[in-house]
This record gives C-alpha cells, structure tokens and sequence, in this order.
C-alpha cells in the first residue's frame, strides 16, 4: 500500500469515529433532554450523570454549564453539548480545564486524591495513589 493510499485510510477511519462519536453523543443528548425542548438544564444534566453513576454536585454541573453555555441562555445546547465532549472547537487545553474544574470540588485551584476518586467510579484507589506518586 503506498503512503497515499495508507494516508487516505487512515484519514476514512478517523471521519467514521468521527461520525459514530458525534452519533453517540446526539444520542445521548436526546435521552438527557428529558422534555425534548433540545436543552439541558442543570437538573438533566445531572440525572444522566448520575444515571451512568458518576458522582458529580449540581455545583459542580453549574459550573461545568457555565463553560459550555456559549450563547449565555442558561442551558446547554445539543450542539454546545456535542461541541463540549470534544467535537471541532474544544481544543485539548479547553477539555482539560473542564475536566480540572469538575474534579476540584471546592474551587481552590488543586485536585485532592479524594476528589480524584470522587469524581469517576472507574478509578480504583491504587489507580488515583499511582497518579499522585508520579506528579
């Protein structure tokens, strides 16, 4: 296969992740918006968080609706949702502040171990130690 061909596949492959993450996303959203207005509030938001048992505080999702509301309505959009869980115009720097400032409970600028843990149910305590030994 020559570097052309293999360039072209890759850049196939990538559209069609592309194209199943945002159908994902799309889908999810729609199972979020409980009365079909096509925004979520705050209390969606954290209904299908806690549906899919991750441990977050309306604080927190306040917080996190503060930087994805774009147009300043309150509420979070389809495509201010989809645009937020990494389509084209979050860039790396943006993700990693949402994530930051979902994990930081109390706003005091760091993330404590128990916060780690707090915030996913996929983490074990090892997990979180072995972060926290590297850094």
């Amino acid at each position: 296969m020559s570097k052309g061909a293999a360039a072209a596949s890759v850049l196939m492959l990538k559209k069609s992740e592309d194209r199943r993450q945002e159908s994902a996303l799309r889908e999810a959203f729609k199972r979020a918006d409980s009365n079909g207005d096509g925004m979520l509030s705050v209390d969606d938001y954290h209904k299908i968080l806690q549906e899919h048992n991750i441990s977050t505080t309306k604080e927190e999702i306040i917080n996190l609706k503060e930087i994805a509301d774009k147009n300043g309505d309150g509420y979070i959009t389809r495509s201010e949702f989809v645009v937020g869980q990494g389509k084209v115009g979050t860039s790396m720097e943006q993700k990693a502040d949402m994530a930051f400032k979902l994990m930081d409970r109390n706003n005091d600028g760091s993330i404590t171990k128990n916060e780690m843990l707090c915030a996913t149910k996929k983490l074990t305590e090892k997990q979180v130690a072995a972060v926290f030994a590297r850094n």
